[in-house]
């Protein structure tokens, strides 16, 4: 309840997201070029200003400029130097600072006040590096770097070049950059009061995703119990009544159907008791979820489900081709996949009288399945069979989770399944080769 109230409008987690939404943006690439777009506009407006109309533009750098061939070039460079810096400060903050602030002097020593054209992009570095500076150490140091190389450019520009008052450019730049950190020192405040926000948002999914896996673990833990309990216990008794019947009715028929009824009694047991383990291993981080491979069906394993078919009337055939692979998961998916077709053909099928398997392994480690019978299939029938998740329609993701195929359905004579499993444990070792590479 304390989660889910959590969502609710106005809550926590909404403003969380909002801030989240904020931070991507500002940290997206493309935002980095914004301010430099605009300070390339504002140099492109003064140096035009210079050209066009010097009468109005700084007296010194005009001066420079006009007494110099190497004025105008050298300045433009300094210019579109600071501007390509500029696209480095999220990166490296105090040294974007430091070389934009270096340039701020070296043009204040050559043009004197017409160092104020990189006020500009001086500011933007002094900004960034206040507000990425990863510690408080290199923040001190930048910005204590910072401040010296702007007082010398001013005592350059008022005592080198004599075209400014000392206190007319050092007010208006001194007040201007605390002005600068003021903004800055809040705008770093309020993004780590952002980024605390966005910690407290992913912990908080995170609790959410535990409670869920916690809640999925114990529904697990009861459907294992009630499993072990009531199916354990009817099969139990059933096995107990078999064996309590055992050559007791003095009919040779009788007596072997009482015997399949046990040994299939046993068999759903054991299946049950491996259910029952493999939803342990899951609701338990101590166990290994993965099943033994002692725990996997082998080839072998069909022969007595073939035997229990032909013990209830019905004729049956296996006929396997090729080389078996050393392939313990794709026997077990092999096993599962015929003895859910046999087991849809006694469910489902109509005065079934054969069934025939086909098992044909490939050069490639493949096999391809085929299971026909010949029993009739009411409309009905054929609409729900493989219709839920445990029957057909299980082994047809599982099949196809693991690069196969799967196709069953009513054919002229009966019902028809067909499968091709891959490989799979060449499948695995292409996995493990491409975990070590990586």
């Amino acid at each position: 309840m304390e989660y889910r109230q959590l969502s609710g409008r106005g809550s926590p987690m909404r403003a969380g997201k909002k801030t989240q939404g904020w931070i991507q943006l500002w940290n997206r690439p493309y935002m980095t070029f914004v301010a430099v777009f605009f300070c390339a506009l504002y140099e492109t407006g003064m140096l035009t200003r210079l050209i066009l109309a010097p009468s109005s533009a700084n007296q010194t750098l005009y001066q420079v400029m006009k007494s110099a061939s190497w004025g105008l070039p050298l300045f433009v460079v300094i210019i579109f130097l600071a501007l390509v810096t500029l696209c480095l400060r999220r990166l490296y903050p105090m040294a974007t600072l430091l070389v934009v602030s270096g340039m701020l002097a070296l043009t204040a020593a050559i043009y004197g006040s017409g160092c104020t054209y990189l006020i500009i992009p001086w500011l933007v570095s002094l900004y960034a590096c206040a507000v990425e500076a990863k510690s408080v150490t290199s923040l001190t140091a930048g910005l204590g770097s910072s401040a010296i190389l702007g007082l010398f450019s001013i005592v350059l520009s008022a005592n080198w070049h004599h075209d400014v008052l000392f206190t007319d450019l050092l007010y208006p730049t001194g007040l201007t950059f605390a002005l600068c950190l003021t903004v800055a020192f809040l705008s770093r405040s309020v993004r780590q009061s952002r980024l605390s926000e966005q910690a407290l948002e992913e912990e908080r999914s995170h609790a959410l995703t535990l409670a869920h896996e916690r809640d999925q673990a114990m529904h697990q833990s009861r459907v294992a119990a009630q499993l072990h309990d009531s199916v354990g216990h009817d099969l139990t008794a059933i096995i107990a009544l078999s064996e309590g019947l055992d050559h007791a009715s003095g009919k040779p028929e009788i007596d072997e159907a009482i015997s399949m009824i046990n040994d299939l009694a046993r068999q759903g047991l054991d299946d049950t008791r491996t259910a029952v383990k493999a939803l342990q291993s899951e609701t338990d981080p101590k166990n290994d979820p993965q099943p033994a491979t002692g725990e996997r069906h082998s080839w072998d394993d069909i022969k007595p489900i073939l035997d229990h078919v032909r013990q209830a009337g019905i004729s049956t055939a296996l006929t396997e081709t090729g080389r078996r692979p050393q392939d313990s998961e794709q026997a077990d998916l092999a096993f599962t996949i015929t003895r859910e077709a046999i087991t849809n053909a006694l469910r489902h099928g109509q005065e079934v009288n054969r069934i025939v398997v086909s098992w044909d392994h490939n050069s490639r480690g493949g096999i391809d399945i085929i299971v026909r019978d010949d029993g009739r299939i009411l409309n009905n029938e054929a609409d729900n069979i493989g219709s839920n998740g445990t029957g057909l329609a299980r082994l047809r993701a599982e099949v196809q989770a693991h690069g196969g195929s799967f196709h069953s359905g009513p054919g002229s004579d009966g019902w028809t399944l067909q499968a091709h499993i891959p490989s799979l444990a060449a499948m695995a070792a292409n996995n493990i080769g491409m975990k070590e590479n990586a």
